[in-house]
């Protein structure tokens, strides 16, 4: 999971990334001459990323030319090396590179490996197959600027045919919203190096267009996303983009979770938010950024799915206050603001009523215990 920063360090931030990028260009003293040049040739699809929210911020899974199909059966848990492994003749083993992320095409999905225990053990790692959640863009980056003239959607607030998905079975059209955004330096300084994790901004590596499900992604579908060559093109208006390895011809395939909850228990180690459980819906259900308490002095914008999330603090009912940044994940906090009591059996529930966007039901009613730190 990922965190930006808050507004305040953007803004050092950008000060300091024009000012190392200048530096790097000798021109520290006299600011910065913009240089226009554009390679030519076909546009290169040097990554695509599937962009979830959850817990902690936005993170992705970044699926480049080079990315390769999974070796044998893996499954969620098993053990990978997120920082490979050394050659030792004398322990018999070879020189490995880093696992990162795989296809699993038996799936339609991919798996990531990510580090188990970072502080004690980096070297340890497991996969993660799991269906992706609360998918809420993916983002198409190139080598190169493209062609600007298909790419402008004039006064429409989007482009919808540039990028197309199709998900279920039978195949149905999901509607995406596309924009195109011309920054982006494989070469930068600072903000490339940091943009994804602190700036959560998964589109910093190239020129890029990133798409949006109208209004989500349906839960438990295979997912077809094709980018539309004729459309993609390089600045002469004629040449198409290019694409290998697994990004060949410009289709991704992932497949999105079932609609079910689940609840992340309180952190009391958390620098943010040592009290909040949280409530993980696996698709939009809500608007983004509502909240329900009783302070006078904010102005309300309550989450609808407030009223089926109940909580009981050794079998009494607690009031809470329930908010939402995405509309997918819900912090629950005794009303009070003062921690949950110390020790106490805590149970969470969901009932059945909650539909996503699309009108899927949730899976069924959901009771979480756990006990207060």
């Amino acid at each position: 999971m990922k965190r930006s920063f808050p507004p305040p360090a953007r803004g050092t931030l950008g000060v300091l990334v024009a000012a190392l990028a200048c530096s790097v260009a000798g021109v520290a003293s006299v600011g910065c001459t913009p240089n226009h040049d554009v390679k030519p040739g076909a546009p290169e699809l040097t990554e695509f990323n599937v962009v979830q929210v959850g817990p902690g911020g936005p993170f992705s899974t970044m699926i480049t030319p080079g990315t390769p199909d999974c070796t044998g059966a893996v499954a969620t848990g098993d053990a990978c090396l997120p920082m490979g492994q050394a050659a030792d003749a004398d322990a018999g083993t070879t020189e490995l590179p880093p696992d990162s992320v795989c296809r699993l095409a038996s799936a339609n999905h991919w798996c990531s490996c990510a580090q188990t225990d970072p502080m004690n053990n980096p070297a340890a790692g497991a996969w993660n197959c799991d269906p992706f959640i609360n998918v809420m863009s993916v983002i198409a980056v190139f080598d190169r600027l493209l062609d600007t003239t298909p790419l402008d959607p004039g006064d429409a607030a989007g482009l919808t045919s540039v990028l197309t998905a199709t998900a279920g079975s039978p195949a149905a059209d999901v509607g995406l919203s596309t924009d195109y955004s011309a920054t982006g330096d494989a070469k930068g300084v600072v903000f490339n190096a940091f943009g994804p994790a602190f700036f959560a901004n998964f589109r910093a590596d190239g020129p890029s267009l990133l798409a949006q499900p109208q209004p989500e992604f349906p839960s438990g579908a295979t997912v077809t996303v094709n980018l539309d060559a004729s459309m993609i093109l390089a600045k002469d208006g004629k040449t198409p983009f290019t694409a290998g390895g697994l990004l060949t011809g410009g289709s991704v395939v992932f497949t999105m979770a079932p609609f079910t909850a689940s609840l992340v228990p309180p952190d009391p180690m958390s620098m943010s938010d040592p009290i909040s459980a949280i409530v993980v819906f696996t698709n939009f259900l809500d608007t983004p950024g509502c909240f329900n308490d009783d302070d006078p002095m904010t102005m309300d914008m309550p989450c609808a799915t407030a009223a089926h999330i109940t909580v009981t603090a050794g079998g009494a009912p607690i009031a809470v206050k329930i908010a939402s940044p995405n509309g997918a994940t819900f912090t629950v906090a005794p009303l009070d603001g003062n921690p949950w009591p110390t020790g106490a059996a805590i149970v969470v529930s969901v009932d059945a009523t909650p539909k996503n966007f699309l009108g899927q039901p949730l899976d069924m009613a959901h009771s979480f215990p756990f006990t207060a730190p």
